[in-house]
């Protein structure tokens, strides 16, 4: 976190800004040491774990620029990455949210614009074995547009939530993140949600970050993949269909996923 917060002073240097800490981590001993290095921020603190698109919502109703960014603490920026975020939103009004090129740590591209998900990118998504088995299929790339070369501006249906520019008055027509979702897929939701309202969602590669991304040979706690595929089953019943078979038959598929995954994590 103190790395995110250093960061973000050094690519906003020039900006007016504020930074805006939701702390979710539950009495985590090292924040008031984050605290102690950077006062100049301001602190929210929740008692207990609210979530990801709640801690977002939290943070966003207490900023009071025009412009909201959305970092993960694992997020580190380049050099000018805020500045020409806000530069490209104000001179295109349009572009409801943005976000810029995602770097793994060794500096290889990760994926982090992408097609809305569709029943087969539960089975051909970055990690799953089938996208490592066959890389080419069209099912991955797809999803994943791995055909474009990702150093074009380019309209896409979603950004990666780990970093993400959101014009306020945008937010606020959206609603903000849909709190139904504890962590991932809200991204997807809210950039379905800008593309619903007439704004466009836009990767912009000129700015740049780096993202520590969990590996997805490290293990997961059984909360969080469960948290995740609640959030899929979410997603489609309220995006694709109310029809009670289909939305039996979702369900069943993404419950076989999740113990799937569950019981491979016992493995790792």
């Amino acid at each position: 976190m103190q790395t995110c917060l250093q960061s973000i002073e050094d690519a906003a240097s020039n900006l007016s800004h504020e930074i805006i800490v939701v702390d979710n981590s539950v009495d985590d001993p090292g924040f008031n040491d984050l605290k102690k290095k950077f006062p100049q921020a301001r602190y929210l603190t929740n008692p207990t774990n609210a979530g990801f698109a709640t801690a977002n919502n939290q943070g966003a109703k207490e900023a009071q620029g025009e412009t909201l960014m959305f970092i993960n603490p694992d997020v580190v920026l380049h050099e000018g990455a805020a500045e020409r975020l806000l530069a490209f939103c104000k001179a295109h009004p349009d572009a409801g949210i943005t976000g810029p090129k995602v770097l793994n740590a060794d500096g290889s591209l990760q994926y982090s614009c992408r097609n809305f998900p569709t029943l087969w990118s539960g089975l051909f998504n970055r990690y799953s074995l089938l996208t490592r088995w066959f890389p080419d299929n069209r099912f991955s790339t797809n999803y994943l547009m791995l055909d474009f070369d990702h150093d074009s501006v380019k309209e896409v249906d979603w950004v990666s939530g780990c970093c993400m520019m959101i014009r306020k008055e945008v937010f606020r027509q959206i609603g903000g993140f849909d709190e139904n979702y504890f962590l991932f897929n809200e991204d997807v939701d809210i950039c379905r949600a800008a593309w619903g309202k007439g704004f466009k969602v836009v990767y912009y590669p000129s700015a740049r970050i780096d993202h520590d991304i969990s590996s997805s040979n490290s293990k997961t706690s059984a909360r969080i993949v469960i948290q995740r595929h609640a959030g899929m089953s979410y997603y489609y019943k309220k995006y694709h269909s109310a029809n009670v078979l289909k939305i039996f038959f979702v369900n069943a598929m993404i419950g076989l996923r999740c113990c799937s995954q569950l019981i491979l994590n016992i493995f790792k």
